[in-house]
């Protein structure tokens, strides 16, 4: 089973990147988010820089981005609040105190929520229940737990995922762009059908040439990517099972199974099948992972899933290559047993 480990963008840092590359990791991963085109493009060339002078055989990932609800700015990049702390939501791209009101980039965001309902923020890190609306662009809602809200981050509500555009214009801007870096994966963003994914390839198909076609990844993250897997495996060379959005779009107590389903289907087909988000979390707070996060990878490889994709963990860590070690150790015992 291969291992795919997230590179930090902002600043980049080379000894952070041959860390990954010395432990042995198979992809790096470049997340296409929060910064423009020609930033992503200046890291992959970092990047494929650095795999190209390693003299490895490591492929390099771009994962487009999908359409997100998210927060706005505010100079504090992050707060801590408490349970039960009311917060004033308002439509705006930045707010010069949170504690006044939070900004939030969707315009007419409230037509979707309802006053009881509750909705997660920062990957499910935070949930909040409405508890008024003054209007689309206005709402109350208060915090069911402690935590810290970071700006920017993403705002998940139910069945809301299935209804937005994630075809966005960013996505054009990035394809112009990558045949200068070549990655030898693309990975499209919630993919729902065969029609959004066959626009995805139509669109991808004016940068390709002789010496750059990439092989595509789907990122199934919603209930509907779950139900129409068979045509979307038809297209595809495979697909991710992106766990950190499937938890939110659709019950977290099916994401096991949903998990399981998937593997299977990628494996009957042939298709090669990626296991994402949350895999060795635990890494970043303590020195030996989680029991769960063993179990996890063992069970993920026990499965057949072709690769596990490394996020926070790698992305974040100040020794990235403990990581890869650390996931290459479980691996290798659940393949030689």
């Amino acid at each position: 089973m291969h291992i795919i480990a997230t590179i930090w963008k902002k600043p980049y840092n080379p000894a952070h990147v041959q860390a990954m590359i010395d432990a042995g990791v198979d992809a790096l991963r470049v997340k296409c988010s929060h910064d423009s085109a020609e930033e992503i493009a200046q890291t992959l060339s970092l990047v494929r820089k650095q795999i190209t002078a390693s003299g490895k055989n490591i492929d390099l990932i771009v994962d487009l981005p999908e359409a997100k609800l998210r927060l706005g700015r505010f100079p504090q990049e992050r707060i801590k609040i408490s349970e039960g702390q009311e917060f004033r939501f308002l439509y705006g791209q930045l707010s010069s105190d949170p504690l006044a009101y939070v900004p939030f980039v969707t315009e007419n965001l409230a037509d979707n929520l309802r006053v009881g309902e509750k909705f997660f923020v920062q990957d499910g890190n935070l949930q909040f229940e409405v508890t008024a609306i003054h209007s689309p662009n206005e709402f109350i809602a208060k915090s069911c737990h402690g935590g810290e809200l970071v700006q920017s981050s993403a705002i998940s509500i139910t069945d809301m995922a299935d209804k937005l555009n994630h075809i966005v214009p960013f996505i054009d801007e990035m394809l112009a762009k990558l045949p200068a870096s070549k990655p030898e994966m693309i990975a499209f963003s919630f993919i729902k059908s065969r029609a959004m994914l066959q626009e995805l390839i139509d669109k991808l198909k004016k940068h390709t040439t002789n010496n750059w076609n990439p092989r595509i990844l789907a990122k199934i993250e919603s209930k509907e990517g779950i139900d129409n897997i068979d045509e979307i495996l038809d297209l595809v060379f495979g697909i991710m099972v992106a766990r950190g959005d499937l938890a939110l779009t659709t019950p977290f107590e099916t994401l096991g199974l949903s998990q399981k389903y998937l593997v299977s289907k990628a494996r009957k087909q042939g298709k090669y099948c990626v296991v994402a988000t949350g895999t060795l979390t635990s890494m970043l707070s303590q020195a030996l992972p989680a029991r769960s996060d063993i179990l996890d990878i063992t069970n993920s490889c026990l499965d057949g899933a072709s690769a596990i994709m490394l996020c926070n963990e790698t992305a974040h860590h100040k020794n990235p290559g403990k990581v890869i070690e650390t996931a290459k150790k479980i691996i290798n015992a659940v393949e030689s047993y």
